[in-house]
């Protein structure tokens, strides 16, 4: 199965992100972590889309618990992304 880039054209997946960033929140509260344990966060949900990726490939596993599994990550990554926009600038 070969897939194609959609160039981030769902604008549905910006909802989820939002919606995963916020139930994340409610989950856990803010959190303040170091930068390699936030790393370490997102590695542990690459490794579950890979389970699920695996899964649907070869077992028939749903592709939701793959599109879930990326929405955890890509959220994650996203508040990394935001973190290091608003460090203080003599921390760049």
């Amino acid at each position: 199965m070969l897939l194609k880039d959609r160039l981030l054209q769902n604008a549905d997946l910006w909802r989820m992100v939002k919606e995963e960033g916020e139930r994340q929140v409610r989950k856990w509260g803010i959190q303040e972590r170091t930068p390699f344990e936030w790393i370490a966060y997102v590695t542990e949900e690459v490794g579950e889309m890979a389970k699920a990726i695996s899964n649907h490939s070869y077992f028939g596993g749903p592709q939701s618990e793959v599109v879930k599994e990326a929405i955890h990550a890509a959220t994650l990554l996203l508040k990394i992304a935001e973190m290091y926009i608003h460090l203080p600038y003599e921390d760049r």
